[in-house]
């Protein structure tokens, strides 16, 4: 294909992605974040990123990664015979982009980035399409709103 980041076609994907949300259902709160395709050491490497509100563990991949793999195995001439299946949590720092991610981070410290010396933190309190708003935290109580479409790094504030 002419595009390299384009390993799978469009409707293998969709059977993936719908498997892999199916699957999940049985894991009471774990949800789909991103689910990516790349070829590594000649593999189609299929990794599987999760959330859950109390955070995902290495139980929680195992558990996923088991009950994931026997029903991937059954996608007949759909996926490469040498495929690589990885579940991860999301991370702490992935950033904020989608509406679901948004739904997520609620109610959560929130960093916002527009230059290095220009970083605002807070608790999320809402979003929509064009905006979000959060509550500064630190000396500066506020209520300060933001255009989703500004070019702003949005991430989860991590506290060392």
């Amino acid at each position: 294909m002419a595009d390299s980041q384009k390993l799978v076609e469009d409707n293998v994907r969709l059977d993936v992605e719908n498997l892999v949300n199916e699957t999940l259902e049985a894991f009471d709160g774990v949800e789909l974040v991103e689910l990516s395709f790349k070829k590594e050491y000649g593999n189609l490497n299929v990794t599987v990123y999760l959330w859950k509100k109390s955070g995902i563990d290495l139980n929680d991949c195992e558990e996923v990664h088991n009950a994931l793999s026997a029903k991937l195995d059954t996608i007949e001439n759909e996926l490469p015979d040498m495929y690589v299946l990885n579940v991860s949590s999301s991370g702490l720092d992935r950033k904020i982009v989608s509406d679901d991610d948004f739904r997520r981070a609620l109610d959560t410290e929130i960093e916002i980035v527009k230059s290095n010396k220009d970083k605002a933190h807070g608790i999320l309190k809402e979003y929509d399409a064009e905006k979000f708003t959060i509550i500064l935290t630190g000396k500066n109580v506020a209520e300060r709103t933001f255009d989703r479409n500004n070019n702003l790094k949005v991430q989860p504030y991590i506290r060392f």
